[in-house]
């Protein structure tokens, strides 16, 4: 930790400190969603705990990553991970964990009945969704967005 740093750019030493708490938070939000659906139909209990656990271990994998290369000092900047191509094995890590999820998303939501299975935990979007093609679709263009985004950064010429 650099002290001499604007504090600003001090805070951004600590962001991965946010994102584990909007991860919680959201996680919350969640819980607050489940447990109106779990008054109308109890027997989803089980299933919307499996949501509930899955999303605070598995959202929070890159963010921890991230925040063991913040504290170990191995990376100098939380902007360096926006710089793959620099070869920091934090960064690299941290990027490798993103695809990785990507890739078990893929597998549970197309191959898996996660769509499905999203359909029937209701509690889990705003608005209700009945449909495991617009779950799919949805998906889809979130995936290709992060795919567009990881390009970009792993296209960037300089380092931070």
């Amino acid at each position: 930790m650099n002290l001499d740093k604007p504090v600003g750019f001090f805070l951004f030493d600590y962001a991965w400190v946010f994102f584990i708490l909007i991860t919680l938070i959201n996680a919350f939000i969640l819980k607050v969603r489940a447990a109106r659906a779990i008054r109308d139909q109890p027997e989803l209990r089980v299933g919307y705990d499996q949501l509930f656990k899955g999303y605070i271990l598995f959202m929070n994998i890159p963010w921890v990553l991230m925040g063991i290369g913040m504290l170990v000092g191995g990376v100098p900047s939380t902007f360096t991970y926006l710089y793959p191509r620099g070869g920091n094995p934090f960064v690299i890590a941290f990027h490798i964990s993103v695809v990785i999820l990507w890739l078990l998303s893929i597998w549970w939501i197309y191959f898996r009945g996660g769509a499905e299975f999203l359909v029937k935990y209701k509690g889990v979007f705003r608005q209700d969704i009945s449909s495991p093609i617009l779950i799919k679709v949805m998906f889809a263009l979130m995936l290709v967005g992060g795919i567009f985004g990881m390009t970009i950064m792993w296209s960037i010429p300089g380092a931070f």
